[in-house]
């Protein structure tokens, strides 16, 4: 697995940091820490926690999203961390899921991302930028001790090509999610072989003729399966290209939510236990073999690293796992599997 980075994701709450010293113990490559207010703990205080008890794991954050703080303030926040973690802090942005959905908002354009990861890193740079409020000139003001320490990559999330063909001209490198509907090949093309291309998802190691739908299976990417069902709620044209009869199940699972959640905070009770646990009824029937294998990298540690070797054959640099259930055993499991001793 020498040509595939292998980091990992995570939910931050409150023993992430303890968990993230654990992935560094066990060789992975970095730990992102997904931004959600409503939903996690703050990423950067959580990874702030890591970097004083880690010495060599990259720490990421991501994905952030416009509007969830002023861009003066995510530099701040970045600069604090690179002082922390000298040469190891990564950032993402991306238009948003539950960081902008749990607010009653649509993702962001795509002009204003590009406008708010292009002030970022200038603040990071030095630059002057106009600030938001009134376009007056704002740059980092130099004071001793507050400098940070290092240059950071800034990745961005993509999906479609007009996201990907703006990765290729703003970012640093691509993040998407591993079960990309167009095939990660055709990601890889449109955001050109010069940029690092990640990909993330739930992940778990199976036991020899262990059922995908076994309890600890379940615990550990159950979680993932019912984001995947609250993507299409809130995202239906996603079901595009979907066969029949996954198609009709996701729809029956609109529907029934629908039914079941209220219209004023639908927005918010959706999203409960997301990626962490299965809460809804209509979620855990989702969580099948059949969805398992489709929205989760699962399988025994064989078919993983086949798997990865594949990704890695389609122009992959970094496979993020996100685990889940017991997880410091789903990391050293995961560990196990992908990571070369």
């Amino acid at each position: 697995m020498r040509a595939l980075r292998v980091s990992a994701f995570f939910a931050p709450v409150r023993d992430t940091a303890d968990h993230i010293l654990l992935a560094e113990e066990l060789g992975f490559a970095a730990a992102w820490c997904y931004d959600s207010p409503l939903l996690y703990h703050d990423p950067f205080v959580t990874l702030a926690r890591a970097a004083d008890r880690t010495r060599r794991i990259g720490l990421g954050v991501g994905v952030m999203v416009p509007g969830l703080r002023a861009p003066v303030v995510t530099a701040a926040a970045l600069r604090a961390l690179s002082a922390l973690a000298p040469g190891r802090v990564l950032a993402a942005y991306g238009a948003g899921f539950t960081g902008r959905f749990t607010l009653g908002l649509a993702p962001a354009p795509l002009g204003v991302l590009e406008r708010e990861m292009s002030e970022v890193r200038a603040l990071l740079d030095g630059e002057e930028v106009p600030h938001v409020e009134g376009g007056a000139p704002v740059r980092a003001i130099p004071v001793s001790g507050a400098e940070g320490d290092g240059a950071v990559p800034i990745f961005m999330a993509v999906r479609g090509v007009r996201a990907q063909a703006l990765a290729r001209r703003v970012a640093d490198g691509a993040i998407t999610g591993i079960f990309y509907p167009g095939g990660l090949g055709l990601v890889r093309e449109g955001v050109g072989a010069d940029i690092p291309l990640v990909v993330h998802a739930g992940a778990s190691v199976a036991d020899e003729d262990e059922p995908l739908d076994s309890p600890r299976l379940t615990a550990a990417v159950g979680p993932v399966v019912a984001v995947a069902h609250h993507q299409f709620y809130e995202q239906p044209w996603r079901l595009e290209g979907m066969g029949s009869a996954a198609r009709d199940d996701a729809e029956a699972y609109i529907a029934a939510m629908r039914r079941r959640l209220p219209e004023r905070t639908a927005h918010l009770d959706l999203h409960l236990g997301h990626l962490v646990e299965v809460v809804h009824p209509e979620d855990r029937r989702r969580v099948t073999p059949e969805n398992v294998a489709r929205f989760a990298f699962c399988g025994t540690a064989g078919e993983l690293r086949a798997r990865a070797e594949r990704l890695a054959a389609n122009g992959v640099t970094e496979l993020c796992v996100q685990p889940g259930g017991d997880i410091p055993d789903e990391l050293r499991r995961l560990a196990a599997a992908l990571i070369d001793p």
